[in-house]
């Protein structure tokens, strides 16, 4: 039976890709934040070849403590993230901190702590979820972006490192995907602002994740819409476009 680890995997993109795994057969190693959402996950599988851990992964001793306790998975989906507005100068350096550890700093310790076992199997997969604020400017999200462009870089590099090895990594730029991460962040008034056409069910990203990642392509931008508009983004007229329909009234 495979083995998949999933962090963030109580809620959003992380559920469904469990949800997914799951249908197919595999084994789950399933880190959530969230006590409570975990125990609607567990209660939702009822499988009891699953293992459930609550972490912070904002905090480094939690990333360690997790690679303590978890087996070497043959699949990697590194998705625990929160979203985060915030104007510029107006963050404190504790919400930097976390927020900069939990997006990057954390995935990178987490990947980097499982390579060399990763490197022990016949083939393996890391898949990264990024965000498509990784390749285009948002303002008052400016952490979030630039963290979400750290780890899309870092992830792209040892894509190309680790092909040699059997390892194949694959980074995920979701746009504006149908969770309740926006609500959790304040952000609820986007679900009106923002066209129906340029929302993503969390569904439709998992699955073209993972067939991006089982063909071994290293980016993927899940939606039509969104490939369609890859070419103009960081363009005057797209940013202008992006900052008046993510505005308040």
């Amino acid at each position: 039976m495979k083995k998949a680890l999933i962090t963030g995997a109580s809620s959003g993109i992380g559920f469904e890709y469990a949800k997914y795994l799951n249908h197919n057969g595999w084994s789950l190693d399933l880190v959530s934040h969230s006590e409570e959402r975990s125990k609607k996950a567990r209660e939702f599988f009822h499988n009891s070849s699953n293992n459930y851990y609550h972490f912070d992964l904002s905090k480094k001793d939690s990333v360690l403590e997790l690679l303590d306790k978890v087996d070497c998975p043959d699949l990697v989906v590194a998705n625990a993230g929160i979203t985060l507005m915030s104007k510029a100068g107006e963050s404190s350096s504790l919400q930097r901190d976390e927020l900069y550890y939990l997006l990057c700093g954390g995935v990178i310790d987490l990947i980097e702590g499982l390579v060399p076992r990763l490197k022990e199997k016949d083939a393996s997969r890391i898949v990264i979820i990024s965000s498509i604020g990784a390749v285009t400017p948002m303002p008052k999200s400016s952490l979030y972006a630039s963290a979400k462009s750290g780890i899309y870089s870092y992830g792209r590099s040892i894509g190309e490192e680790l092909a040699n090895d059997n390892i194949s990594v694959t980074i995920s730029l979701p746009g504006y995907v149908k969770t309740n991460a926006h609500k959790r962040a304040g952000l609820d008034h986007l679900e009106k602002k923002i066209p129906f056409w340029m929302w993503v069910s969390a569904e439709k990203v998992v699955k073209m994740t993972e067939k991006a990642s089982k063909a071994g392509k290293n980016t993927i931008i899940p939606g039509l819409a969104y490939k369609l508009i890859r070419p103009f983004l960081g363009m005057d007229i797209t940013s202008k476009a992006w900052k008046m329909l993510n505005s308040r009234k």
